[in-house]
């Protein structure tokens, strides 16, 4: 007949395999600084494309406006506040994406190191 702790910590390791853990198994493959840049990355990516989308919807909304104003506008001054603005975005969104990654990938570390232990206690129980 089956111990029914040897059961019950199976169970307990099945849930973990097949529900959070495969995120933290996957987040674990990786070196801390590989996951980080990968995470910053793929942030950086997505950031600038967003910018630019915001971009289009502005000009969009303020065509007709910047039509009929085009002569007057400085373009060095307009196109340093969009760089600024760029360098801010992006910068922010980056510092959130670095905690949020980090964050995510100690819980996984600990997560699978806890994991480890419990399969290892499995395997001593008779």
């Amino acid at each position: 007949m089956p111990d029914e702790r040897k059961v019950r910590a199976m169970i307990d390791l099945c849930r973990y395999e097949n529900g959070e853990g495969r995120e933290d198994v996957r987040i674990r493959r990786y070196y801390r600084a590989d996951y980080m840049a990968l995470q910053l990355i793929k942030s950086w990516i997505f950031t600038s494309i967003g910018y630019m989308l915001i971009l289009a919807l502005i000009v969009a909304g303020n065509l007709e406006y910047l039509l009929n104003n085009i002569d007057s506008f400085n373009l060095k001054v307009l196109g340093s506040w969009l760089l600024i603005g760029y360098i801010l975005f992006v910068g922010i969104y980056l510092a959130i994406a670095y905690i949020s990654s980090l964050v995510r990938y100690n819980r996984a570390r600990r997560n699978v190191q806890e994991y480890l232990t419990k399969l290892r206690r499995l395997l001593r129980m008779e």
